[in-house]
């Protein structure tokens, strides 16, 4: 299986605090990755420096087969096939068409294949009546629906997802989760979701890595990790105890 993400020894410090400090971690290709721990231990950041948008200060990065220059140009084509959705998505003024389209007019796609994917991707989220609604009067579980319609519109191999349910009621939660598998599913979409809800992890996720204060203390396939966890710090974090 391809492997899209290469890290090695990354660290990124702010000021005098250092909150990444990540020897190594491969993400492969059509797998849900799930980065998981308490809230400051590093996860939004490390999500970020793969998302091409906050700088690693040290370290190696590989990113969809290529070592990252950091140059614009190379920027520019590795993020055009990525997307992310974040805790608190922000919805242009306008409509959801607008909203969704918004990524692929960027891209200068034709008039009839933007139509054809809004549409695509809105039905697939359960939010095609909402086409012609103002974005900015939807509900919290019905905006995350939108940003992850227009995210999925633009076809990315990766699309990050840093805590997209973690601002929803528990019934908009689950069905956003069954989404995201069905993304993963039926376009082979490379996932990587943050989130401190270990039950959530263990619903999506193949593969999981552990982060505590800015390291990757454990990593591998979440069924082990739930049932056979080595380290203690990850034993406490599923028992609730941290």
């Amino acid at each position: 299986m391809t492997v899209l993400f290469k890290l090695f020894d990354i660290t990124k410090s702010y000021g005098e605090r250092q909150v990444l400090n990540a020897e190594h971690l491969e993400i492969r290709a059509g797998n849900i990755h799930c980065l998981l721990g308490p809230n400051g231990s590093g996860k939004t950041t490390l999500l970020r420096v793969m998302a091409l948008l906050t700088t690693n200060d040290t370290g190696d990065l590989e990113v969809l087969g290529e070592q990252v220059s950091w140059q614009p140009s190379q920027l520019l084509l590795l993020r055009r096939q990525m997307a992310m959705v974040t805790q608190s998505s922000f919805m242009f003024e306008g409509s959801v068409f607008y909203n969704v389209a918004y990524g692929l007019k960027a891209r200068k796609k034709p008039k009839k294949e933007i139509q054809k994917r809004v549409q695509e991707s809105l039905e697939l989220l359960g939010m095609l009546d909402f086409i012609d609604a103002p974005a900015r009067y939807l509900s919290g579980g019905e905006t995350q629906k939108v940003a992850i319609a227009r995210a999925l519109a633009v076809r990315p191999r990766v699309l990050f997802l840093d805590e997209p349910t973690s601002n929803i009621d528990p019934s908009s939660s689950l069905e956003i989760e069954q989404y995201i598998k069905h993304i993963n599913q039926q376009y082979s979409t490379t996932i990587v979701l943050i989130t401190h809800n270990f039950f959530q992890a263990r619903r999506l996720a193949q593969q999981t890595s552990m982060l505590w204060d800015g390291h990757i203390i454990e990593q591998g396939p979440t069924r082990d990790m739930f049932h056979n966890p080595q380290d203690p710090r990850t034993r406490r974090f599923i028992k609730g105890e941290y």
